[in-house]
């Protein structure tokens, strides 16, 4: 049986990592030309499951807007899991 720290250890350490890449992913949008790099593509593949629903919602509500709310909800939401959870 796993003790219930390590797993309340755990489920930190992704909800941080997940913050953590999100916000890496807006920031790194605003270097030119970073599109191109294998490390944006993998942060990029790594973050879409977690941000196209918020960009869906974004998309329903506001339509076609110029700046994109998705990372900001992500984060709130699951912040707002993280401190349900722990």
């Amino acid at each position: 049986m796993i003790p219930i720290g390590i797993i309340s250890s755990f489920l930190y350490l992704l909800f941080t990592l997940l913050d953590i890449s999100i916000l890496a992913e807006v920031i790194l949008s605003y270097v030119p030309n970073i599109r191109e790099s294998s490390f944006y593509r993998i942060l990029v593949s790594f973050n879409n499951p977690i941000l196209t629903p918020f960009r869906m919602l974004q998309e329903k509500l506001f339509g076609n807007m110029m700046i994109d709310f998705a990372p900001l909800l992500a984060i709130i939401v699951l912040n707002f899991i993280s401190g349900i959870l722990l």
